[in-house]
């Protein structure tokens, strides 16, 4: 089959196993919608995509890529570390929405696609690490941030990022997260990172 035809027919199986994932969750999504959706037969569907899981996969692998290039854009940028802090900030809580609207609208759901994907999770979390890394050190070369050990210091962000980001599965409530819970989520990590750039030390005495 010719390559560009095979690319076509994985590009809209993936668009319609990401709205179907969406709207309903993985745990509700068959392989005979999808199928049915992109029009294809089942056996088809499955010459791509052996299992639900791998299909998964290839939409949280697609969601976690583009995350990860609208980063690397907003590095080669020509601004601020704090500037490039923000912009972090802000396409990770997208991306964290992005994902547990697509693994089933439920904390319990996310827990459980978490966990089967864990691979992929840690895999993006050691390219987060490097992101900081390289943001704190061009902030600390620049004068900007005053860091004696901008790796270490990478590292403590993000755990605390993620930290908050757990805060939003606390009491194993089972409802959906709405968007003041996102929206509390993205207040937090802004404040979180203003605190790094201007520390808590006065600058005067009263």
């Amino acid at each position: 089959m010719d390559q560009e035809i095979l690319h076509d027919r994985q590009r809209r199986i993936l668009e319609a196993a990401r709205k179907r994932f969406a709207h309903y969750g993985f745990s509700k999504v068959t392989m005979d919608e999808i199928a049915s959706d992109v029009g294809l037969a089942k056996p088809s569907l499955y010459y791509y995509y052996p299992a639900k899981e791998n299909l998964f996969r290839a939409v949280i692998g697609q969601e976690q890529a583009t995350f990860l290039h609208e980063v690397t854009l907003t590095l080669k940028k020509k601004s601020p570390a704090s500037v490039k802090l923000r912009e972090y900030v802000a396409l990770r809580v997208r991306l964290f929405r992005e994902l547990v609207n697509l693994s089933a609208l439920s904390v319990q759901s996310w827990k459980e696609v978490s966990a089967l994907f864990l691979d992929l999770f840690r895999s993006l979390e050691e390219q987060e690490l490097k992101f900081l890394h390289i943001i704190l050190l061009e902030g600390k070369n620049s004068g900007e941030i005053d860091l004696p050990n901008p790796l270490s210091s990478a590292r403590l962000l993000l755990h605390v990022l993620h930290g908050l980001r757990l805060r939003m599965f606390h009491k194993d409530r089972e409802e959906r997260i709405d968007d003041e819970a996102y929206a509390e989520l993205k207040k937090e990590s802004d404040q979180l990172i203003e605190m790094l750039l201007h520390g808590m030390r006065r600058t005067h005495e009263p």
